[in-house]
């Protein structure tokens, strides 16, 4: 049998070892390092949308206050006659005037329904109980 034979010098193969372990590091350090800035891109783009999200709530809550502020902030159309004078509208206090107590009727006046008799039949049997 033919033998060969490979003269192998334990230097050099310790320095061949050393070296493409090193390369090994290196090559891992730059992934490493790039992953770390993709993943710091991803994180400042999240910061900045969720900064903008805020910007606009805040924004939001101004205008909601802004508008309960406001009392009324629809104004009602104007009428103008032929003429160009503008109709006199109702006055709203005459109608809220009519609403108080002193011009409602009170159940002793006017009309009585008739479900008000059952319910003080219903009473009154109730208190002869």
């Amino acid at each position: 049998m033919l033998t060969l034979e490979f003269p192998v010098n334990a230097l050099i193969l310790l320095a061949i070892s050393a070296i493409s372990v090193f390369i090994g590091f290196s090559l891992r350090r730059t992934q490493v390092i790039n992953l770390r800035k993709k993943l710091l891109k991803a994180e400042n783009e999240m910061i900045n949308s969720h900064a903008e999200i805020l910007e606009i709530q805040k924004e939001y809550i101004n205008m909601e206050m802004k508008m309960r502020a406001v009392k009324d902030p629809v104004t009602g159309p104007v009428i103008t006659n032929e003429a160009g004078y503008a109709e006199k509208t109702p006055d709203g206090v005459i109608r809220k005037k009519m609403l108080t107590k002193d011009f409602l009727p009170n159940r002793k006046e006017g009309y009585n329904p008739a479900y008000d008799n059952v319910l003080n039949k219903e009473v009154n049997i109730n208190k002869a109980s």
